[in-house]
C-alpha cells in the first residue's frame, strides 16, 4: 500500500511538470473599442457670474445713517418709488443754525433799511415841539421883562433870568434835532448793502443744506428690479457709498473667469454651454462676444474676463448667480476619432495598437485635435477598426 502511495505521488509531481513545461500559456487579455466617426470638440471649462446689461447703480449723495430701506432684494420697483432713507446729523444741525443766523439778519436788515423804530422819533418831535412852544413863550416875557428894565420897574436880575432860560431851550432844541438827525442817518448806503448781502448769503446757505436734506430721501430714477442691497438699517454710510443695484429683469449678460493659460484659445462668436447648480436639468446657450482685455488676480488664480451673450429664454438666470461654463474653442463635426489612452508612442513614434481578431498590430498614426478625452486620427486608422485602450499591457507584433 505504501508502495502505491509513494508511485501515485511520483506520476502527480511528472504531470504537473508536463503541464508547466508543455501547458498553454494564459492568452493577453485585450480591451478595445471602435474608432468611431463623430464629432470632436476642444473646449475651455470653468465659472462665471451672471450680471444685468442694463443697471442703475445707487450711491449715497451725502453722509448719513440708513433709517429706513423699505424694498427688498428681488422686488419689482417702479420710477419715484421710495428705495432708502438717510439722516444726516450734520446737515440738520447746520440747517438749524443757518436758518437761526437767517432770522437774525432779516431783524437786522428790517432795522437798517427801515430806519429808526417811529415811536422813538415820535416822541422826539414831540419833545422838540415842546421846547419851541416854551422858547416860544420864554422869548415874549423876555421882551416884556425888557422894557419894563428900560422904564427901571424891574432889575436886572429879572431879565438875566429870562435870557438864561431862553439859551438852554434853544441848545434843548438843536440837541433834540441832532439827536432825531443821527437816529434818521444812523446807516450808511454801505452798511445798508453789507447788511442786505448777508441776507442773501445767508439765505443760500439755508436753502442748499434745505436741499441736502432732501437728499436723504433716496427714490428710483427708473423702474426695474432691485437685485442687489449693499447695506442694511442702521449703517453709517458716507457720500458716494454704493447703496443698491437695479436692473432691468431679463436684459442680462454672462461674465467668464477664463484662466490665463486658456486665453489664448478664446475668440469672439465662440459657443457657450452653461448650466447652474441650482437646475441640473437646465442648459443654457449663448457665443463669447468680447475676449478678456486683461488678467487681473483673483483668489488665488488669475484670470482674463471673457463677456458673453446669453441666447433664447433665460428667465430662471438672475443678477449675481454663479454658473458653471463651457466655451467650445474648437469643432470639427465629422472625423475618426479614438480614445486618448489608444494612442501611445512607442520608439518616439506616435501609434496605436490594432485588434484583428488574434493579434495586436503595430499602427504609426497622424493625429489631429487632442482633447482631455479623445484623438482625431487623420491617417492610419479607418472607422469601425477595433483599437486597444491598454497597449501598454500588450506584447506587441509590428507590421
Amino acid at each position: 500500500m505504501r508502495k502505491f502511495l509513494i508511485i501515485a505521488v511520483f506520476l502527480l509531481l511528472v504531470v504537473f511538470a508536463v503541464y508547466i513545461l508543455t501547458g498553454e500559456r494564459e492568452a493577453p487579455v485585450y480591451l478595445t473599442v471602435q474608432a468611431a466617426r463623430q464629432e470632436i470638440r476642444m473646449t475651455v471649462s470653468t465659472n462665471g457670474v451672471i450680471e444685468p446689461i442694463e443697471r442703475s447703480e445707487i450711491y449715497a449723495p451725502i453722509d448719513g445713517r440708513v433709517t429706513h430701506i423699505p424694498v427688498q432684494e428681488g422686488e419689482e420697483i417702479s420710477v419715484g418709488q421710495l428705495l432708502m432713507e438717510l439722516e444726516s446729523e450734520q446737515i440738520r444741525t447746520a440747517l438749524a443754525e443757518a436758518n437761526t443766523a437767517l432770522l437774525e439778519a432779516r431783524r437786522q436788515e428790517k432795522a437798517v433799511l427801515s430806519g429808526p423804530p417811529k415811536d422813538e422819533i415820535a416822541s422826539l418831535d414831540a419833545a422838540i415841539d415842546e421846547a419851541v412852544l416854551q422858547l416860544h413863550e420864554t422869548e415874549n416875557d423876555l421882551k416884556a421883562e425888557e422894557a419894563l428894565f428900560d422904564r427901571g420897574a424891574v432889575a436886572r436880575a429879572a431879565v438875566d433870568a429870562l435870557r438864561k432860560q431862553r439859551d438852554q431851550l434853544r441848545l434843548r432844541i438843536d440837541g433834540r434835532k441832532r439827536q432825531k438827525q443821527e437816529l434818521l442817518n444812523r446807516y450808511s448806503p454801505e452798511e445798508k448793502q453789507w447788511v442786505n448781502d448777508k441776507v442773501r448769503e445767508l439765505a443760500a446757505q439755508a436753502r442748499f443744506l434745505e436741499q441736502q436734506r432732501l437728499l436723504e430721501t433716496i427714490r428710483s430714477q427708473r423702474s426695474g428690479r432691485v437685485y442687489s442691497l449693499e447695506v442694511k438699517p442702521g449703517a453709517y454710510v458716507t457720500r458716494g457709498r454704493l447703496l443698491a443695484k437695479i436692473n432691468q429683469p431679463g436684459k442680462i449678460r454672462l461674465r467668464v473667469y477664463v484662466d490665463e493659460p486658456d486665453l489664448g484659445r478664446i475668440a469672439k462668436g465662440q459657443a457657450v454651454e452653461i448650466t447652474w447648480d441650482g437646475l441640473p436639468d437646465i442648459m443654457w446657450t449663448g457665443v463669447v462676444e468680447q475676449p478678456a482685455e486683461q488678467v487681473v488676480a483673483m483668489d488665488n488664480r488669475t484670470v482674463g474676463h471673457v463677456i458673453c451673450t446669453i441666447e433664447g429664454s433665460h428667465e430662471e438666470l438672475i443678477p449675481n448667480l454663479n454658473v458653471n461654463v463651457e466655451i467650445t474653442t474648437m469643432r470639427k463635426p465629422d472625423t475618426v476619432v479614438v480614445p486618448r489612452s489608444a494612442v501611445f508612442n512607442p520608439d518616439g513614434i506616435r501609434s496605436v495598437l490594432i485588434f484583428d481578431g488574434k493579434t495586436a498590430v503595430l499602427k504609426p498614426v497622424v493625429s489631429g485635435m487632442v482633447t482631455t478625452e479623445e484623438i482625431e486620427i487623420l491617417e492610419g486608422v479607418a472607422e469601425g477598426d477595433e483599437v486597444i485602450i491598454n497597449p501598454l499591457n500588450v506584447k506587441l507584433n509590428r507590421s
